[in-house]
C-alpha cells in the first residue's frame, strides 16, 4: 500500500467522525459510553453542561476536519522530507489518541462498540508507523 491511500483513508476517517462530532455529539458519544451523556432537560440547573460539551466535541471536530484536509493535501503531495514529517506528526497524535482510548476502554468508561475505537486507532498508528519507519518514500 502506498501512503497516499492511507492518508486518503485517514482522511475520510476524520471527516466522517468530524461530522457526527460537529452535528450529532451527544449522541454519537452515547453510542461508545458506558454511562450515557445526559440530555439539557436530564441535567436541569447544569442546562449549560450540554452546550459545553457540545462547543467542545465541536471544537474536536473542527479539528478533524483540519487533519482531513491536512491528510487530503498531503497524499496528493510528491514525496518529500515535509510528507514524512506530517506523517510522523500524525503518527505521534493517533498514538496517544490510542493510548487514550485503550485507557478508557480498560477504564470501563466505554461500553462493547468502544473497541472499535481502539482498533480504529490502532490501525491508524500502525500505519503511520508503517509509514513513518518501515517503508522508504514511494
Amino acid at each position: 500500500m502506498k501512503s497516499k491511500w492511507f492518508l486518503v483513508f485517514k482522511a475520510v476517517v476524520s471527516i466522517v467522525t468530524a461530522f457526527f462530532l460537529l452535528f450529532f455529539a451527544r449522541t454519537f458519544l452515547n453510542w461508545f459510553l458506558e454511562t450515557p451523556i445526559p440530555t439539557a432537560d436530564q441535567l436541569g440547573q447544569m442546562a449549560g453542561l450540554g452546550d459545553l460539551i457540545r462547543l467542545g466535541f465541536g471544537y474536536f471536530g473542527a479539528m478533524l476536519v483540519g487533519i482531513a484536509i491536512l491528510c487530503y493535501f498531503a497524499s496528493n503531495a510528491t514525496a518529500s522530507e515535509l510528507r514524512k514529517k506530517v506523517i510522523l506528526s500524525l503518527f505521534v497524535a493517533d498514538t496517544i489518541g490510542l493510548i487514550l482510548a485503550l485507557i478508557a476502554q480498560l477504564g470501563g468508561k466505554m461500553n462493547g462498540l468502544g473497541w472499535i475505537l481502539v482498533v480504529l486507532w490502532l490501525v491508524l498508528a500502525l500505519g503511520l508507523g508503517y509509514f513513518s519507519f518501515l517503508k522508504p518514500e514511494d
